[in-house]
């Protein structure tokens, strides 16, 4: 998948062995010197759907 961008939105009860796989595609990235392709958000807020937003309208141009 790297260094695509990833957008992952997962939920308040997640634990952090769900976002294990995740981790390892950030170290990933950043081993191919690709920084800031990976968001994530944990909460559904009005400030992390702006956050989400503002992730795909800049990877999506």
């Amino acid at each position: 998948m790297a260094p695509r961008p990833v957008l992952v939105s997962g939920g308040t009860e997640d634990p952090p062995s769900n976002w294990a796989a995740l981790n390892h595609l950030v170290a990933v990235n950043e081993l191919l010197e690709h920084k800031d392709r990976v968001a994530k958000t944990h909460v559904p807020t009005a400030e992390a759907l702006q956050w989400e937003f503002i992730f795909l309208e800049y990877w999506l141009k």
